[in-house]
């Protein structure tokens, strides 16, 4: 596995194959308890292949907000229209700036995907789960950096979102970082429905304020029936 700017530590705990076959059990449904030696062997197997084929990298950038009135979070260079994830800023004190950015595991993975569903879909299955589990990892590693970053120290964050999360549209809104961020220098392309090639990239935002007691606008959401309503 390569990776870009990423510091060596966060990536050390995917140099064991192991510690990351319970949580892609967990996403086909499977456990250490109910699954096959033979497929756990297998499963072993796909992970250390990924591994080899895994190529982080991503891009980031910040822009201070100016205003965040009808709707939309406007900064330098982006304006987030989510009417829900505005409101949040209302909820902060002194809202500061939006930082934004995308990562990927590059095309090498999703070629071995294809590459696999070809021969069993099994494999392409294991595979897939195990990418997303990667690139969400490294989406954690990259936001929680932010929060040690020098230049933005007393800053307190709202929790990552990307677009397609609450009423922020997925296509419009995967345009809009697209034209921020020019994922382009890392391989990353967006189609006009919002999904993002490589399949196993992710770009996501997060806002830093003076203060965020709230964190989501879920607490103030009157959506109380949405699947992804959490606890802040």
């Amino acid at each position: 596995m390569k990776y870009g700017s990423l510091e060596s530590s966060d990536v050390q705990i995917l140099d064991n194959p192991e510690s990351s076959l319970l949580p892609v059990l967990k996403r086909i449904g499977y456990s250490t308890e109910t699954i096959s030696e033979l497929l756990r062997e297998r499963s072993v197997g796909l992970i250390e292949a990924g591994l080899q084929a895994i190529r982080v990298d991503f891009v980031e950038r910040i822009a201070r907000i100016s205003n965040w009135a009808g709707g939309s979070i406007c900064a330098e260079g982006i304006s987030i229209e989510s009417v829900r994830w505005s409101a949040l800023l209302d909820h902060m004190k002194s809202p500061e700036c939006v930082y934004c950015f995308a990562l990927t595991l590059g095309d090498e993975f999703d070629d071995l995907i294809d590459e696999r569903r070809n021969r069993s879909l099994f494999d392409a299955y294991v595979l897939d789960a195990f990418g997303s589990h990667v690139a969400e990892y490294f989406a954690d590693c990259v936001g929680k950096s932010i929060l040690a970053s020098p230049s933005l120290r007393g800053l307190d964050w709202s929790h990552r979102f990307s677009p397609g999360y609450c009423d922020w549209d997925l296509s419009r809104g995967q345009r809009t970082v697209c034209q921020f961020l020019q994922p382009g220098r890392i391989g990353i392309k967006v189609l006009p429905s919002g999904t993002m090639i490589p399949a196993k990239s992710v770009s996501a935002v997060m806002i830093g304020a003076g203060e965020a007691k709230i964190r989501f606008p879920c607490r103030f959401c009157k959506d109380t029936a949405c699947q992804y309503r959490r606890a802040d």
